[in-house]
């Protein structure tokens, strides 16, 4: 009787594992596309000249790589959460961005969009479509087109302080 018995244990031991990555495997499904990243700190320009990169200081700290990289690098200094694939450059690890926002400037929330200019003055146009007026200086009236960022003083139209992201 004890050896059937340890004849019926070692049977279900056998099968139990069997059975538990069988439903493993079924249950992962297909697999997934690439994995999106997200990060967000301050943007830094790092390195000499040769070799300068744009990196994200947060928890960690990340490298951009991509098409918005030349945009986020110039807002270095401001506070950004970017997202997209994560990925490797010479310098560690690194996301290709596919999209961003600039979340402070020295701690003011900035408005991000495109000087435009219509019978009524100028305005930024924001990617949602909305559209915020502004009273702007010649030097940025010289801007349009441009996509840039602007903190806006206290009466919210004047502009105190902008930076050009995309010519």
């Amino acid at each position: 009787m004890r050896r059937i018995l340890t004849a019926v244990g070692l049977v279900a031991l056998a099968v139990v594992p069997v059975s538990c990555s069988r439903k493993a495997v079924v249950e992962s499904g297909p697999a997934a596309g690439p994995a999106q990243a997200t990060a967000r700190g301050t943007v830094r320009r790092l390195g000499s000249e040769a070799a300068v990169r744009t990196v994200i200081q947060g928890e960690e700290s990340v490298v951009v790589v991509g098409d918005y990289e030349p945009e986020i690098a110039r807002a270095a200094g401001a506070e950004l959460w970017v997202t997209g694939t994560p990925t490797s450059s010479d310098y560690g690890p690194a996301i290709q961005v596919s999209e961003y926002r600039i979340l402070s400037v020295d701690g003011e929330v900035p408005v991000v969009g495109v000087l435009a200019e219509d019978e009524a003055g100028f305005l930024i146009q924001k990617d949602d479509g909305s559209t915020v007026r502004i009273d702007v200086s010649d030097r940025l009236a010289g801007e349009l087109g441009a996509k840039i960022w602007v903190v806006l003083g206290a009466d919210r139209v004047t502009v105190s302080r902008y930076g050009i992201l995309r010519d």
